[in-house]
Formats: structure tokens, C-alpha cells, sequence
């Protein structure tokens, strides 16, 4: 059904998270914690994020359940309502209704429901300060200061998407030195009495050494490969990618044959994929460079040792080729990305996909998303991501809200 001029909605802001120089936040206190507060003439009622409720402690809200119009006409659930809730902002106390509904980059929003119980109000959006009288006594807030995204255009969904792209344009960036370390930095073990293993460098044309020593010099320069003295050597391939460049290959085989395999369980395609029904828009990322963005345990960095025409080096990030390395980058992922697995992201080493029912989820997911990647220095390739797209080729299949079957290209390439 369509809905009722009664019926509650809600901003694009509050659902996206989207800052502009006129976004008016705040800090309430609920139920003892700090909460940021969006002031949203734009909204009809207040809202808070499931977790920012548990986090104040609230009891469970009422069950009724109801649907909440975004700006853009899409219609999201809401699971239920918080009553009476007592919050101070400043030395100002207040008791409101709030539904519960996602929201991105914000615990709470006070709508006009709220704004209304105010009266007359002041503002200015130059300094974000809002001024009112409340019971006799006059009231001045000033809104917190912070980064705002660009100027949105028009209210489209499209425009939101990319003021979040544009709020998030450092995980885009070409990683420069040594990636934050984390739970699972790269480890070597190798199968007891192993002695280290020496293979002898290939020969290479002279433009194959030229190309070696622009990517050593480059990976040098970038901080992730140093030279080396260790008793460990491999050789290096370079293998030509679909662009025609040239892919840096190290020829881990014998290495490889005398490390202790990890038994971390890589995803299976198919049951990803069934995890996508009823989802229409998605977005794909691809990792820049993933397995460089874990570091090498000290112990294992002389192990990655490889040899060039010109030189010895070793690695203090995890190179491709090693046999545990895609196990381990899928355990790590899997860490960051815990709590939206298989909600609204799949992974498959370093292809992400995000997926949402609607627009206004898929604002809010790929936000949640970019958080993560922010918080843990995490680059993305924006040449290879695909943004809010209906019909998408991921490992192998095309995926949309008609269902998932394989990819014609591939299909096609098997036929050949």
C-alpha cells in the first residue's frame, strides 16, 4: 500500500549518513551514554539504531512493527518502538518516542516530531546554532563542527551515493608504506628438520630486467620489500595481465612445499551465492594489492626472500604466491567484516560484494562498509568497483533481482 501522509519518514540523510555544511548533529545523553544526534526537519519522528538502543541499555521495544517512507519513496521496516525515553541535551531534559530503524553515521534522529515540542526556534546554519525559549529560560545550542561532504545537487539517491564516495575518497588512495598491524599478521611455519630452501633465479630478457628492476625500485621505494641476506631464495616470473602490464610472480613452489598447510575453510561459491535472493542493488570492491595490506611476522620475513638478476630481497608484507597467504587474507576479512557477513557483504579473499533489497539499505550498507575499510587502512581499486548496480558479474556468475546464473563470458570460454 501506498503511504499515508501520517505515516513516519525519514531523510536520505539520516538513512546514508551524508554530511553537508548545514547538517545540524549533536551529543544527547540516553540512559547514561553519549549518543550523536542528527536535528532533521526532514524526518517526521525520532529514530535510533538498534545499537546505539543496546548500548544505552533500553528494554526491548514494543512489537509492532510498521513501515517507515524513506525520501526517496522506498518503504523500510521498523521493529518497534521505544517509549517515553528520557535524554538530556546540555542541561535540557526531554522524553520522547523513538523507532527503531537502521541508521548510518548516526545513533539518533530527532525529527519534527521533536523540533515541534520546542515552539519558535532561531536558527543559523552559518555557525550551526539554534536558539529557542523553553520554559521561561532562554536556550542556545551550537551543533558540532566536523567535515562536510560536498554539496548535494539534487536529493537523488545517486547524488547521496556519491557524497559517500566522495566523504570516503582516502580508501581509494595508492597505499604508501607500511600497512597498521593486526590480529593476523602473516606467519611461516615450516615442517619439522626443513632446511631452507635456495632455487636458482631464471633468465630473463633485457626487457624483462628492465621491468624487474622498475617494480623492485617501486616496491623499495614504497617501503614493503627491503634488501636481504637471508639463506632462503625463490625466483621471480613476470606473467602478463589482460591489460597487457606486467604481474610481479614469485615462484613459491619449492617454499611452499615445506610449509605446514592452514586448514582455514575457504568459502564455497555456491552457498556465497545463495545468500543473495530477494537482493537487487549491489556493489563490488576489489582490494588494491590485498595481500600487501598484512604485514609479515619478523620470523617469516627472511623466509619470502626472492632473487632478481641485480639482487636479494625479502618481503615485509605478505607476497603473493605463498600457499597459506589466500586462507589467511580470507580469515582476516572475515574478522573485520564479522558482524555484516553474509547480511548485506559476501567475500571471497579480496572481492567484496555488498547487496541490499533497496536504495536506501544500500546507502547505509556501503557506508558501514567504507567504515571498516577506513578504520583499518584497508585501499580499494576504484577502477576495478562497480557501484549500485542492478545486474553484476561476480566469481564467475551474473547476479540481479531476477536470480543467479552463470556468466555468458565464461560460459561461452568453455564452450571455445
Amino acid at each position: 500500500a501506498d503511504a499515508s501522509p501520517a505515516d513516519p519518514r525519514v531523510s536520505l540523510h539520516a538513512i546514508s549518513g551524508v554530511r553537508t555544511s548545514e547538517t545540524m548533529q549533536m551529543h544527547i545523553t540516553l540512559g547514561g551514554v553519549s549518543l550523536l544526534a542528527l536535528i532533521d526537519s526532514g524526518s517526521t519522528h525520532n529514530f535510533i539504531a538498534e545499537e546505539a538502543a543496546a548500548r544505552a541499555t533500553l528494554p526491548s521495544p514494543t512489537p509492532e512493527k510498521m513501515r517507515v517512507t524513506v525520501a526517496n519513496g522506498e518503504r523500510v521496516p521498523c521493529q518497534g518502538a521505544y517509549r517515553a525515553v528520557s535524554f538530556h541535551i546540555d542541561q535540557e531534559a526531554f522524553s520522547e518516542d523513538f523507532l527503531s530503524l537502521p541508521l548510518a553515521g548516526y545513533d539518533v534522529v530527532l525529527g519534527t516530531q521533536w523540533l515541534a515540542t520546542l515552539g519558535p526556534i532561531l536558527w543559523d546554519f552559518r555557525t550551526l546554532s539554534m536558539t529557542f525559549w523553553r520554559e521561561g529560560h532562554r536556550v542556545c545550542w551550537r551543533g558540532i563542527a566536523g567535515p562536510a561532504g560536498p554539496a548535494l545537487k539534487s536529493c537523488s539517491g545517486r547524488d547521496f551515493l556519491d557524497a559517500i564516495i566522495t566523504e570516503f575518497d582516502g580508501i581509494f588512495a595508492e597505499p604508501s608504506g607500511m600497512p597498521p598491524p593486526c590480529g593476523r599478521d602473516h606467519g611461516i611455519t615450516l615442517l619439522p628438520g626443513s632446511a631452507p630452501v635456495a632455487v636458482r633465479p631464471y633468465r630473463y630478457p633485457a626487457a624483462h630486467k628492465d621491468e624487474l628492476e622498475r617494480q623492485c625500485a617501486a616496491m623499495l621505494t614504497q617501503g614493503i620489500i627491503r634488501a636481504s641476506c637471508s639463506a632462503f631464495s625463490s625466483p621471480v616470473l613476470l606473467v602478463r595481465k589482460p591489460d597487457w602490464s606486467w604481474r610481479f610472480c614469485i615462484d613459491y613452489r619449492a617454499l611452499n612445499a615445506i610449509i605446514v598447510k592452514d586448514a582455514f575453510p575457504i568459502p564455497v561459491v555456491d552457498e556465497l551465492l545463495d545468500k543473495l535472493r530477494r537482493a537487487r542493488f549491489f556493489t563490488k570492491l576489489d582490494l588494491r594489492s590485498g595481500y600487501h595490506q598484512v604485514r609479515m611476522r619478523a620470523e617469516g620475513i627472511p623466509k619470502t626472500a626472492f632473487r632478481t638478476h641485480d639482487g636479494l630481497y625479502e618481503f615485509l608484507v605478505m607476497p603473493f604466491g605463498l600457499c597459506n597467504a589466500s586462507a589467511m587474507f580470507q580469515a582476516l576479512m572475515n574478522d573485520l567484516l564479522r558482524p555484516y557477513l553474509r547480511r548485506f557483504v559476501l567475500v571471497f579473499f579480496d572481492d567484496i560484494l555488498i547487496f541490499s533489497e533497496t536504495w536506501a539499505d544500500h546507502l547505509r550498507h556501503v557506508r558501514t562498509v567504507f567504515t571498516v575499510l577506513h578504520q583499518h587502512r584497508l585501499f580499494i581499486k576504484r577502477s576495478k568497483c562497480a557501484f549500485v548496480v542492478e545486474s553484476i558479474s561476480y566469481l564467475g556468475h551474473t547476479i540481479s533481482a531476477a536470480g543467479v546464473a552463470m556468466d555468458p563470458e565464461k560460459v561461452q570460454a568453455v564452450a571455445d
